[in-house]
C-alpha cells in the first residue's frame, strides 16, 4: 500500500498541476509542480530504495517549470528551446552517473553509452536499422498529429541552415530531453518496482499530460498514444536512442515540411 501511494501522490499532483495548465492557470500550476519537486526530495527519505523513481517525477516538474518560466532569450521560438532542454539533459546525466554502476569517468565512449540509455535496462543495442525505423515512424506518425493540432512551421522556409537548426533542436534536445526523462528514468525505473505494464503506463500517461498547453483534449489522446508507441518500443529494445530519435524525427517533420506542403494545397 505504502509504494502504491508513492507511486500515485507525485501522479496526482502533476495531473493537478497539468489540469491547472490546461485551463490558463499558470501560476497555479507552477506552484503545484514546484511542490511536487519538494515532496520528490523529501520521499526518498521515506523510501530508499525508490530514489530514482522520484528524482524523475522531479525532472517531469523541472521541464514544466522550466518550459513556462525560462527567459525569452532569442525572438525565434526555435533557438530558446534548448535553454529549457539543456538543463534537463545535464540533469539526467548526473541522475544516470548515479544510477549506472559502470558509468564510467567523463569519456566521449562513456556518453555514447549514456546516449543510447545504457545501464537502464538489462540489454541495449544499438542497430542501424532503428535510423530507418525513427524515419519512417517520424513521417508517419506527424502527418497524423499535423491533422490533429493544424500547426504552423518552426522554421521560415526549408533552406539547409533552417532544417539542420531544427533537426539539431528536436533530435538532440526536444527528443533526447524528453524520452530521457519518461522513458529513460521514469519507465525504467518505475517498472523495476511495479512491472513492465505499469510502467508503459505511467510514461504514456504523463508524456501526454506534458502537452497540456496545447489545450486540446484530441490532441492530448492523440499524444497519449504515441507516448504508448514509444514506451512500448523502448520496452521492447531498451535503447533510449531509438526512441529519442523517433520523437525527435516526428517533431522535425511536424515543424518543417508538413506545414509548408499542406499549406500549399488549396
Amino acid at each position: 500500500m505504502r509504494e502504491k501511494a508513492g507511486l500515485l501522490l507525485p501522479i496526482f499532483i502533476i495531473a493537478v498541476a497539468e489540469a491547472f495548465y490546461f485551463d490558463g492557470w499558470t501560476e497555479s500550476c507552477l506552484a503545484l509542480h514546484a511542490l511536487n519537486i519538494f515532496i520528490c526530495i523529501l520521499l526518498p527519505i521515506w523510501a530508499e530504495k525508490r530514489m530514482l523513481i522520484y528524482q524523475s517525477f522531479a525532472l517531469v516538474s523541472l521541464l514544466r517549470t522550466l518550459n513556462i518560466g525560462m527567459p525569452v532569450f532569442f525572438t525565434e521560438t526555435l533557438l530558446w528551446m534548448p535553454f529549457v532542454y539543456a538543463p534537463i539533459i545535464v540533469a539526467g546525466y548526473i541522475i544516470w552517473r548515479q544510477t549506472v554502476v559502470d558509468a564510467g569517468k567523463l569519456h566521449w565512449r562513456n556518453i555514447i553509452r549514456f546516449l543510447n540509455g545504457h545501464g537502464l535496462r538489462p540489454i541495449v543495442q544499438w542497430k542501424w536499422e532503428y535510423l530507418l525505423i525513427a524515419i519512417i515512424f517520424g513521417y508517419l506518425a506527424s502527418n497524423l498529429e499535423y491533422l490533429v493540432l493544424d500547426n504552423d512551421a518552426l522554421v521560415k522556409d526549408l533552406g539547409p541552415l533552417d532544417l539542420s537548426k531544427l533537426f539539431l533542436v528536436m533530435v538532440v534536445f526536444i527528443g533526447l530531453g524528453e524520452e530521457l526523462v519518461f522513458r529513460g528514468l521514469l519507465q525504467s525505473s518505475v517498472g523495476s518496482h511495479h512491472g513492465k505494464y505499469v510502467a508503459v503506463a505511467v510514461s504514456a500517461l504523463l508524456f501526454s499530460m506534458m502537452h497540456s498547453g496545447y489545450q486540446s483534449v484530441p490532441y492530448l489522446l492523440f499524444v497519449f498514444g504515441v507516448g504508448l508507441v514509444l514506451a512500448c518500443t523502448y520496452e521492447r529494445t531498451g535503447s533510449l536512442g531509438l526512441v529519442a530519435l523517433m520523437h525527435g524525427m516526428l517533431n522535425f517533420f511536424l515543424f518543417s515540411f508538413l506545414p509548408f506542403g499542406y499549406g500549399m494545397i488549396p
